[in-house]
């Protein structure tokens, strides 16, 4: 049965305040999904949409031809995790009769052009030469167009009010697409575009930072996004002195961190670095840059909006190359380090407030080489202590399975092995540390403590492939089954909707024999996940029937050393 108004979303079932607030829903939160498919709440039909745009053009015709207007459903119990932003909200609010006489449509306009502009340039990665060649283009399908419509209504070619309105939009948008400056500042003024600074380094490079206060005055300025992390930080609070671990606040790290314990009005901001690779195709591996990347994000919003791009943030931006020498990384990290304490120490007094409101780091996430770089750790992980939550040598690894018989670092002991090595630089190889921390400026970060593990080389690409590895060489060994069958057991598996992405590649027998398995973290992730409905075999036994998967896990589980 149809209904005319839509009171929760079709895919994350979050109360919506009608059908609006159901398309700005989903344009705002599931646009950048990677399987989007939603059925339509506003008929009967129970075919699924997989396309945002045929979905949301499906959906407005709905709305176009409703006999009755849509009346908002009051939420009856608070949603923790709903932000109604006015970002990119395609249903305007109608202009009252005094607006519209002071309204300036060459401006729309103005605006409308440049909003187009930045989707080209960012969306098809053009270089900004080519707004130049779009202006052109438009101005002269401008001009034909106009032609073409006085002909059609029989009006003078030569018309003065015609050539007056040509004449502005023209100007308009040869003055945007002039030079970088005006393009630029006229983001700022119509889109809280932020400039970045360039920092200049003694090597001649340049960087560029993002100041992270105007980062956050512009994203506390969104309407309901302040209020959304107010009532996530009083859920969160559920969960103090309970055995569930909901956020980082209710661990025994998040309690203990220094400016959590004595401001309260505190919100967390998660910072994540990664190295990415520019290359000009046209010119091969010769002009291929490696940059490394920081970015932003709020650890106080709800998971479901956290881990959307939307609410992801560049912060930092240089050569990796620049990092490898020390003068650099103190010039770096200045501006972020004393932005940062402002933000710990003064805080921002936010729309609404009048009292400050103070930002802190929960925790830096970083890939394990990156993580001993910013943290001042040894980068060899191929001899000595390369370990950097405990002393362990690394001809040791591989025969220490418990944490009782290792030495733990702590936050202590590592201030007293980075002054030691002030003092004797010979002793870096005894401790694995090399200097101090670029970051340790800061009250909330410590090396020990703000640089959480590596999950997906750790995990996804050390320990899962080493377990599904050692299962299948078992099966085979104990002649279970062969790898042929093996083979073409896992190649031949039926993917749902969800893990079609991430099939992994072709599985061959020479990778059982070698203990190899082939593909990325989430193709291996995904190996592992559905190993078990891959290996399933009903086979007759005496009592009934067993899974021969299950007596190979049994039989490896019993091989393996425990931890």
């Amino acid at each position: 049965m149809s209904i005319n108004c839509v009171q929760q979303c079709s895919i994350c079932f979050v109360n919506v305040n009608g059908n609006n607030g159901y398309i700005r829903h989903i344009r705002q939160v599931h646009v950048n999904d990677r399987q989007f498919g939603t059925p339509c709440a506003l008929c009967d039909s129970k075919f699924v949409f997989t396309n945002l745009k045929s979905f949301i053009s499906h959906f407005r015709k709905h709305m176009l031809h409703s006999l009755f207007d849509e009346v908002p459903t009051p939420d009856l119990c608070v949603n923790h995790d709903i932000i109604n932003s006015d970002v990119n909200d395609d249903f305007e609010e109608q202009l009252t009769i005094p607006e519209y006489e002071h309204y300036d449509q060459l401006e729309e306009i103005k605006k409308f052009y440049l909003k187009m502009l930045l989707r080209v340039r960012e969306g098809h990665i053009l270089p900004g030469a080519v707004m130049k060649t779009i202006s052109l283009s438009l101005c002269s399908l401008l001009e034909t167009f106009s032609i073409f419509l006085l002909s059609k209504l029989n009006i003078n070619l030569d018309n003065p009010i015609l050539r007056h309105v040509n004449g502005d939009i023209e100007k308009i948008l040869f003055e945007i697409s002039k030079n970088e400056e005006l393009f630029i500042s006229d983001c700022e003024l119509y889109f809280r575009f932020i400039k970045p600074k360039e920092i200049q380094l003694p090597t001649g490079n340049t960087a560029y930072y993002i100041p992270i206060c105007d980062i956050l005055m512009c994203l506390f300025q969104k309407k309901d996004f302040y209020e959304c992390i107010k009532r996530e930080k009083k859920y969160i609070c559920q969960f103090d002195g309970q055995d569930i671990i909901y956020h980082y606040r209710n661990g025994e790290i998040g309690r203990q961190h220094c400016i959590l314990k004595i401001k309260e009005n505190t919100i967390l901001l998660q910072l994540y670095c990664d190295d990415i690779s520019v290359v000009n195709p046209l010119m091969g591996k010769n002009a291929a840059h490696k940059l490394t990347t920081f970015y932003l994000s709020i650890d106080d919003l709800p998971a479901c909006y956290n881990s959307s791009l939307n609410f992801i943030h560049l912060l930092l931006l240089f050569y990796r190359k620049d990092f490898e020498n020390e003068n650099n990384r103190q010039i770096l990290f200045n501006l972020l380090n004393k932005d940062i304490e402002c933000l710990e120490n003064d805080g921002l007094i936010l729309p609404g407030d009048i009292t400050p409101t103070y930002f802190t780091i929960s925790t830096l996430c970083a890939d394990n080489l990156a993580a001993h770089e910013l943290g001042g750790f040894t980068c060899s992980f191929n001899s000595g202590r390369c370990c950097r939550y405990c002393l362990i040598h690394h001809k040791d690894m591989k025969y220490v399975y418990r944490e009782a018989d290792v030495l733990i670092r702590t936050a202590a002991s590592h201030d007293f092995h980075v002054k030691h090595i002030d003092n004797v630089p010979n002793d870096k190889s005894l401790y694995g540390v090399n200097e101090k921390s670029i970051l340790s400026t800061l009250l909330s970060f410590n090396p020990i403590t703000s640089l959480p593990p590596d999950i997906m080389h750790d995990i996804l690409e050390g320990i899962m492939p080493k377990i599904i590895s050692s299962l299948l060489h078992t099966i085979v060994s104990t002649r279970l089954c062969t790898s042929a069958q093996i083979c073409y057991r896992i190649n031949n598996f039926i993917y749902g909707i969800n893990d079609r992405r991430n099939r992994p590649p072709t599985f061959k027998e020479k990778d059982i024999h070698d203990k190899r398995v082939p593909g990325k973290a989430m193709e291996k992730y995904c190996l592992f996940l559905n190993l078990g409905l891959r290996m399933m075999r009903t086979t007759k036994v005496a009592h009934g029937t067993e899974n021969e998967g299950f007596k190979a896990e049994r039989t490896v589980s019993s091989s393996l050393p425990s931890p």
